[in-house]
């Protein structure tokens, strides 16, 4: 999955598509993701790869938003 993920980002970045690349780099027990996943969020809010449940994806979404809208 984090290959897809990787893959898709080099896509993206060729093409001059904003996008953000979150990688968890912490995690509390419990938890249902590991130190290392990965997801890519698109411009459109678009989540693909695994950064965790419900809980963690809707945050993820939300700052990769704030971040693609600052630059």
């Amino acid at each position: 999955m984090t290959e897809d993920v990787l893959i898709r980002a080099g896509r993206l970045a060729a093409e001059g598509e904003p996008h953000v690349l979150a990688t968890v780099v912490n995690v509390e027990r419990p938890a249902s993701t590991r130190r290392g996943d990965r997801a890519l969020v698109t411009q459109g809010g678009d989540l693909f790869g695994w950064v965790g449940g419900a809980c963690s994806e809707p945050i993820v979404i939300r700052e990769a938003l704030r971040a693609l809208a600052d630059r």
